[in-house]
């Protein structure tokens, strides 16, 4: 196969619609895995492509460059001011669907498949599949009205416009739906969707990014060189439950005098928290780092001893969390409530230790435990990272698509070489 000859279209929404940083990670997680694949992806977001790279560039960027977050008044966060807000930024979803795709299609005429990014009401990518003559895949992180329930935000009066047209039409028009998880697997079928269009591909990265000399770099930085460090990154957010891993930090702090507890990212919980951490006084062995860049994060996690990944109940957990993946990846060993894909994860790899969602006291035994065992984590360190390179790989998930299509890769440096769409 030529490598420059195929080049693969991925399609997403302009980033001023997308903010969730996470997700454009995801995204640039399949356009490097197609790269590699097949020699060339680009990322078609609005009216512009974007290489990986250039994606990982405007993630998690610092504050100092998005401009600084405000507290929101009482009107956008009453009912009608969260309707209002709901209202329009659905209505801008369906804008965004109305406009005209404008690429020069000539270029993708030898893509095997398109690739989009399930968004409100997107259906770009689905649509440029039928004028190259490919199949279309649409990846679900989960189907927006029914998440969107789940987080309390309201719908009054045009739920239904919004689930059917903006859900389940998408997830219908496609030929393969991929799912992050069995729970939002069941959230597609409920769409109308059959089930033998949809396979399951949970997030992954690329462990090949992860450089522990880095990481000591980062740790004789922060001075962290001799500390037992205890880390998480995200986006501080209520269902994230860092309530837990802070109140089991001032458990153990005590206890393990190396312990540093650092945590990266930014979100509207991180002022509450950082009062929380100042008012049990423990501001000198709590490291708040701010957003760092995704094309830097791999050094800090690599930083960490352990990681802890906490969930105050199971009950409706549907993600496939990033953070975990880029843990196993770094070779950090995790200690995560036992809940969803984390619980089934963590006991297929044995990279890491389940405690019962909830429980900050057990969070605390166990990092006590896992701290005086230094064997041990060692042991789920290097079990994790054989778990990311043997079965978190993006190239197995692409390896489901062409299996699932029928394509033979080693043909795809001929001109019409498509495979034909399968359909239940």
């Amino acid at each position: 196969m030529s490598s420059d000859f195929v080049t693969l279209p991925l399609l997403a929404p302009d980033f001023r619609l997308l903010r969730a940083d996470a997700v454009w990670v995801t995204i640039a997680n399949w356009a490097e895995g197609f790269n590699e694949r097949y020699g060339r992806a680009e990322v078609i977001a609005g009216k512009n492509a974007y290489s990986p790279d250039q994606i990982r560039a405007r993630c998690f960027a610092p504050a100092s460059v998005k401009g600084i977050k405000r507290k929101p008044s009482i009107f956008r966060t009453s009912y009608i001011g969260k309707l209002i807000e709901t209202f329009a930024k659905d209505f801008r979803w369906f804008f965004e669907e109305q406009k005209h795709l404008n690429i020069d299609v000539d270029r993708f005429r030898s893509a095997p498949y398109v690739w989009q990014h399930h968004d409100l009401f997107q259906t770009r990518g689905l649509k440029l599949a039928k004028r190259l003559g490919v199949p279309s895949v649409l990846f679900v992180d989960a189907p927006y009205v029914w998440e969107s329930r789940k987080w309390g935000v309201p719908r009054s009066g045009w739920e239904w416009f919004a689930k059917r047209w903006g859900d389940s039409l998408p997830c219908r028009e496609a030929d393969l739906v991929l799912v992050v998880s069995e729970e939002v697997k069941r959230a597609v079928l409920n769409l109308g969707v059959e089930e033998s269009r949809v396979l399951i591909t949970p997030c992954t990265v690329s462990p090949g990014k992860f450089d522990k000399t880095k990481a000591n770099e980062v740790r004789k930085s922060l001075g962290l060189t001799d500390n037992f460090v205890i880390g998480w990154i995200g986006s501080f957010r209520k269902f994230h439950s860092l309530d837990l891993l802070v109140d089991a930090f001032r458990d153990i702090s005590s206890a393990i005098p190396s312990a540093k507890l650092l945590l990266v990212g930014d979100g509207p919980e991180r002022i509450r928290l950082q009062e929380k951490v100042a008012d049990f006084r423990l501001n000198d062995r709590v490291i708040f780092l701010g957003n760092i860049p995704h094309n830097e994060i791999h050094a800090y996690i690599s930083s960490f001893d352990v990681a802890i990944l906490p969930s105050q109940s199971n009950e409706g957990f549907h993600y496939s969390p990033l953070k975990l993946r880029e843990f196993f990846a770094a070779g950090v060993p995790v200690i995560a409530s036992a809940v969803g894909d984390v619980k089934s994860v963590i006991e297929e790899s044995d990279g890491g230790w389940l405690v019962p969602p909830g429980s900050k006291e057990l969070i605390a035994e166990m990092i006590l435990k896992v701290e005086s065992d230094r064997v041990a984590v060692d042991s789920a360190a290097a079990k994790a990272k054989k778990y990311a390179l043997t079965e978190m790989g993006i190239l197995k998930q692409i390896k489901m698509i062409e299996d699932y299509f029928g394509i033979n890769s080693s043909t795809l440096d001929e001109p019409n070489c498509h495979a034909p769409v399968k359909r239940a």
